[in-house]
């Protein structure tokens, strides 16, 4: 099934002024741009390497360049109508808004892939999910998270795994959201292979 759209859907979650909604190829550069602001707030800039490319093979958006058909994971994008002045028409009504067209630009991603646990089955890890600086503070965080559980629910998951930074502040609205953090509930230790130990441990 190579698409850039999940099976549970184009749109998960709508208000008046933003959209949480699948991927669609032509959103990739935005996306690109967005893991890139990402590691900076992370303080690694230097981390990312994919590319456009990388993106639409590895995310089924194009069926010449997927092995199998199947995507590696899946993306989603929170898009903000936006009037001239680069507002987000938060329920404004037509007297306060800025004259000319209403835009539309993407402040937001979100991506995932299934995982497997041989307790629970099924899982969605999150990968990513960031929203740009300028548009926080208006509750599309919790509109964001919640359209991804709906999403993990209609896809069968039996839990939502994902990791944080000690020190980012949005671990008080994960908590909020109801996650447990796994290091200090069940002492679990996220451990990592990097391409130079897997080349290390095949070579040698």
């Amino acid at each position: 099934m190579a698409s850039s759209e999940p099976s549970v859907g184009v749109l998960l979650a709508h208000r008046e002024d933003v959209i949480v909604r699948a991927t669609r190829k032509d959103d990739l550069p935005e996306v690109i741009a967005m893991i890139q602001e990402l590691a900076d707030f992370e303080k690694m800039p230097d981390g990312p390497r994919l590319t456009v490319d990388d993106l639409i093979r590895d995310g089924g958006f194009d069926e010449r360049h997927s092995q199998d058909g199947a995507p590696v994971f899946h993306s989603f994008v929170l898009e903000a109508q936006l009037d001239p002045q680069g507002d987000a028409n938060q329920h404004q009504s037509t007297s306060m808004r800025a004259e000319g067209p209403l835009t539309r630009k993407l402040i937001g991603y979100a991506i995932c892939y299934y995982s497997y646990s041989t307790w629970r089955g099924k899982s969605l890890a999150l990968e990513d999910i960031y929203i740009r600086p300028e548009f926080r503070g208006n509750g599309y965080g919790e509109l964001f998270f919640r359209a991804l559980a709906r999403h993990a629910r209609e896809s069968r998951c039996s839990r939502i795994d994902f990791h944080v930074l000690s020190w980012n502040p949005a671990t008080r609205f994960y908590h909020r959201m109801g996650a447990q953090d796994l290091t200090q509930a069940e002492s679990w230790h996220f451990f990592r292979l990097q391409q130079d130990a897997i080349d290390r441990l095949i070579e040698e």
